[in-house]
């Protein structure tokens, strides 16, 4: 049965959840948990190891580590790992490349589409940047959503809020503070004046 992925590629943590026939599920990306470390180790062939196993390489081999480069996205100066140059929106087409191979593996096959949530208030120049990680990670039918319509979309999945409702939405992340107003609409949510968000 078809389904569209939707992932949270945070600074510190990743999550994903699955939206089937009107039904949200988050998925399993950790060992009995739904969030996973965005966390990144370079192995010796040029591939990465994701999350937790990223995480229990840290100590030993901290020069091979890539983490909280959501921070650097769209920084020129490219992140040094095992040597070799990243710059942040590679680390993060990998990430995301993983958790949607991770999900297709376990659902049977790809989503039909992916949505990418992002803070609210990036603007385009990072928003272009964030479309060219999802070329790279190859999806095909990719959606960018603001991170605080997301949360809303997911409280009115499990809240009544009517048509023409208002939510304000403060997202303390490990990176970022957003805080949004965001307007119930028949198509959808909508933002309501301009988001503010507080970067590191």
């Amino acid at each position: 049965m078809s389904y569209v992925l939707g992932v949270d590629l945070g600074t510190t943590y990743t999550a994903a959840a699955i939206s089937r026939g009107g039904r949200l599920a988050m998925v399993e990306l950790g060992t009995r948990t739904t969030t996973i470390p965005s966390v990144l180790y370079l192995r010796p062939d040029g591939t990465f190891l994701v999350g937790e196993p990223a995480v229990r390489r840290m100590l030993a081999e901290s020069d091979r580590i890539a983490r909280e480069f959501k921070r650097r996205f769209g920084d020129e100066t490219p992140l040094l790992v095992g040597g070799a140059p990243f710059s942040a929106e590679a680390c993060t087409a990998a990430l995301l490349s993983w958790v949607v191979a991770v999900v297709s593996e376990r659902e049977g096959g790809p989503p039909d589409a992916v949505a990418v949530a992002h803070p609210a208030n990036w603007g385009e120049f990072r928003l272009e940047l964030l479309r060219g990680v999802l070329r790279q990670a190859r999806i095909g039918a990719g959606a960018l959503v603001p991170e605080p319509v997301a949360a809303v979309a997911h409280y009115a999945a499990t809240a009544r809020v009517p048509e023409g409702g208002v939510v304000a939405v403060y997202d303390f992340g490990g990176g970022t503070f957003d805080a949004a107003v965001v307007r119930c609409t028949a198509s959808g949510f909508n933002l309501l004046g301009r988001p503010e968000g507080i970067e590191h």
